[in-house]
Parts: C-alpha cells; structure tokens; sequence
C-alpha cells in the first residue's frame, strides 16, 4: 500500500524551490512584476502586488523571495558588505 501524502509545500513534492536568493534586474510597474536573477543564473519573475516588507523595491538589490501566496514575492531584502 502507497502512502498518502499529506501536507507540505512543493519542495516536499519535489515541483522545486519554494525560496530563493535574487537580485532584482528590472521592475516593470505596469506588469506590477519584478525581473530577477537568482544564484545560479536563472532569471524569473516576482511579483511587486504583494507587500510585506514596507522597504520600496528597487534594481539591483538583493532579496529573498518565496512562493508563501502560490507566484514568487519578496520576502526580504539582505543586504551584504559594512
């Protein structure tokens, strides 16, 4: 007999990352997207419609961004150096 699965996010179904490290190459506010770049290289699409932070997005900064309402959002923004 097969188990059943039970909750989890898509991480847990192996569907992909559910986080990722970016850093914004482009926002386009009348798509209310966000262009971006993670650490290998891919680029995809975040969403600006979501607010969670309250820090005003802008290029070239780095963040975090996950899939928490189901489209990538940002989460929070790292900054790295002194």
């Amino acid at each position: 007999m097969m188990p059943m699965r039970g909750p989890g996010n898509a991480a847990s179904y192996g569907l992909g990352w559910t986080i990722k490290q970016v850093k914004v190459k482009e926002i386009l506010p009348e798509k209310r997207m966000a262009i971006c770049i993670d650490t290998e290289g891919q680029y995809l699409e975040a969403t600006t419609a979501i607010h969670r932070t309250g820090i005003e997005l802008e290029v070239g900064q780095t963040w975090v961004v996950d899939r928490t309402y189901g489209v990538w959002s940002f989460a929070a923004r790292l900054e790295f150096g002194a």
